[in-house]
């Protein structure tokens, strides 16, 4: 591995240094994002679906936590784990996922009942466009992390147009009939079930695949676990 360091040198993508992607110092300037609905945004402890968005019959998802506030460091270090595929990065926001996850009292006592997954993408996307799903990666080396159960719980039968650009109505257009249930194994009602994914930008996605688990599985508890979220 110092062979391989010396050969290609790594670059703090924050102030240039070497031997990190990211440095303690630029590290410890990631802030992290305050506690929000995830659908109304207001104040919400511990990122729960408030009171009144409960009420709301087409919401789904329980608890969405975001790790990190929008940052234009945090930006590059996204685009440099999507880009050029950086392990160690890879490896630094699994842990902070992971620290995330033992840092919400919810979860003392109830680690038995969570199991993670993923936010599926499209075989073309996946063999064709990207090789990988970054959603997967991130999901599994989180669980290995805290020694959890995942599963491949969805999966999607439709490739769609990017997100990217698009109001909340016509992400959700984009998004009608595209998941379906792929593997139940070991998930019933009493299950916390954990996606995860590097952004979130207006939930459109989750709350989709949240309805199709909820369609199965309707006392399922449904979170959605991110690095960041798109302001």
């Amino acid at each position: 591995m110092k062979i391989l360091d010396l050969l290609f040198p790594r670059f703090c993508i924050g102030c240039k240094k070497h031997w990190e992607h990211l440095c303690i110092d630029c590290k410890k300037s990631l802030i992290s994002h305050p506690e929000i609905c995830p659908y109304c945004h207001r104040f919400s402890k511990n990122f729960e679906t408030c009171i009144d968005c409960k009420c709301e019959k087409w919401n789904y998802l329980n608890w969405l936590i975001i790790w990190f506030a929008y940052r234009s460091l945090l930006k590059k270090l996204i685009l440099a784990l999507k880009f050029y595929h950086k392990r160690d990065i890879w490896e630094f926001l699994a842990s902070r996922l992971e620290l995330a996850i033992l840092s919400n009292q919810y979860f003392h006592g109830r680690m038995d009942r969570i199991i993670f997954s993923w936010v599926p993408s499209h075989r073309y996307r996946r063999y064709f466009v990207k090789w990988y799903n970054q959603s997967e990666v991130l999901a599994k080396l989180t669980a290995k992390k805290l020694g959890v159960k995942y599963v491949d719980v969805m999966k999607k039968i439709k490739h769609t147009s990017s997100q990217t650009g698009l109001n909340r109505e016509k992400r959700l257009k984009n998004l009608d009939n595209v998941f379906e249930l792929k593997d139940l194994d070991g998930l019933n009602n009493d299950s916390i079930l954990i996606f995860v994914d590097d952004i979130t930008t207006t939930g459109s996605t989750i709350n989709k695949l949240a309805k199709v688990l909820k369609d199965k599985l309707p006392k399922i508890e449904i979170w959605w676990l991110v690095v960041w979220r798109h302001m």
